[in-house]
């Protein structure tokens, strides 16, 4: 008996291969490895009593039972309600989704066809490119620098002729480079985006994670805009199991982003949404999410200050403001493809900095070191780990010998 191959559909065959960030592949944590790539939450700075509190309510409260059936495509009406609060926005253009990830195939489905143009930050958020993989579109990398995307650059480029049907950019505490987007740089933002007719997808998982004397920008020319497309999650501040996240649509697709929606999942657990409005309602959910700010900042603090005492003047790193990354360029005419698989050996891992890169090889000898979830003794000793590795490449001493360290 014979048997016909299956033959998958054009945009299954056609997904391309991307190696690099968030290949499991590459990725080698042994028993006492260090992992300096991830981008979870500490579960000790999560507000788990807060949680316990709101399962406990909702399942014992008389709407228990409404919950376990469909609920609306956007989303139950008391949870927009209280995020367009918090947002300042209308709750008709908020939706719900299953977290951030979910939020930014929405955008993209709705405002891409293939063969579009869209600009990206550079470096950007790697699996921002992978959702695009679904359309089939032009990438243009545009400089990001110390306040955030080069409206400037934009600019230019712009009257040069450059005509994409939209933008993407993190604008708060950039994964992976940490920088915000100045209230100036967003003004003209979206000014440009008026103006040339393009939607900027604004993702900003970060903007809650503001370390202590941070002033994290309103947002106000964002918020007033129909040009504007924002992207949000409960990832970073409640955990990424919960799978609970929003995107704020502009007035003109709201309805047609709900059909679109009821074409793929149709709707979020009615239970966790309830979960998470009652969390939003407890007066102490935001002071908890201001101390976490603060434990994050003092592993920030431990992470740059390992940095430049391993490395002295071979580092550059900014110190963070927020957020969970630090993005360190080392010096050395070395290769880093050897040096990431050497720093495994000796027991860390982190994300190497070309898979930032929007297109070609960019960003070589960057490395983005997370802090969120490591102690700040990992922390201390992965850079150890990391510094040996490069040490030994470049033979610039011998330093500390991690490999006696590794699995204790």
């Amino acid at each position: 008996m014979t048997h016909t191959a299956l033959t998958p559909s054009a945009l299954l065959a056609g997904l391309p291969v991307r190696q690099g960030f968030g290949d499991a592949t590459l990725i080698r944590l042994a028993p006492g490895s260090i992992d300096l790539g991830g981008g979870n939450p500490a579960t000790d700075l999560l507000p788990l009593d807060l949680y316990r509190v709101a399962f406990r309510e909702v399942t014992e409260g008389d709407g228990f039972g409404a919950l376990l059936k469909y609920t609306p495509a956007p989303g139950l009406a008391s949870l927009r309600a209280a995020i367009a609060a918090r947002d300042g926005v209308d709750a008709e253009r908020v939706l719900i989704t299953n977290g951030g990830a979910h939020g930014l195939a929405l955008a993209v489905l709705s405002v891409l066809d293939p063969g579009d143009t869209i600009v990206v930050d550079d470096p950007v958020y790697p699996l921002f490119l992978r959702v695009l993989d679904l359309i089939g579109v032009n990438v243009v990398p545009l400089r990001v620098g110390a306040a955030g995307i080069d409206t400037d650059e934009l600019e230019q480029r712009l009257r040069d002729g450059l005509r994409p049907k939209a933008l993407f950019t993190v604008p708060t505490f950039q994964n992976p480079s940490g920088v915000t987007l100045s209230a100036e740089r967003e003004s003209a933002l979206v000014a440009l985006a008026e103006q040339y007719g393009f939607v900027v997808i604004a993702d900003d998982p970060y903007r809650a994670i503001a370390f202590p004397g941070t002033t994290v920008p309103t947002r106000t020319a964002f918020r007033g805009s129909d040009h504007v497309l924002a992207v949000n999650t409960f990832s970073k501040t409640l955990g990424p199991g919960l799978r609970l996240g929003w995107i704020v649509v502009p007035t003109a697709l709201t309805e047609r982003v709900t059909w679109l929606r009821n074409r793929l999942d149709g709707q979020t657990s009615g239970i966790l949404q309830a979960v998470v409005e009652r969390m939003l309602a407890d007066d102490r959910l935001d002071p908890s999410i201001t101390a976490a700010g603060a434990g994050y900042a003092r592993k920030a603090t431990v992470l740059t200050g390992a940095l430049r005492s391993e490395f002295g003047d071979a580092v550059e790193v900014a110190d963070p403001q927020g957020g969970f990354f630090a993005w360190a360029r080392l010096d050395g005419d070395i290769d880093f493809t050897q040096l990431f698989e050497r720093a495994q050996d000796l027991g860390v891992t982190y994300q190497r900095g070309e898979w930032f890169a929007a297109s070609g090889e960019a960003f070589r000898g960057f490395a983005r070191l997370s802090f969120s979830e490591v102690s700040e003794h990992d922390l201390t000793e992965g850079v150890a780990r990391l510094a040996q590795a490069w040490r030994e490449l470049t033979g610039r001493g011998s330093g500390s010998d991690a490999r006696s360290r590794l699995g204790s």
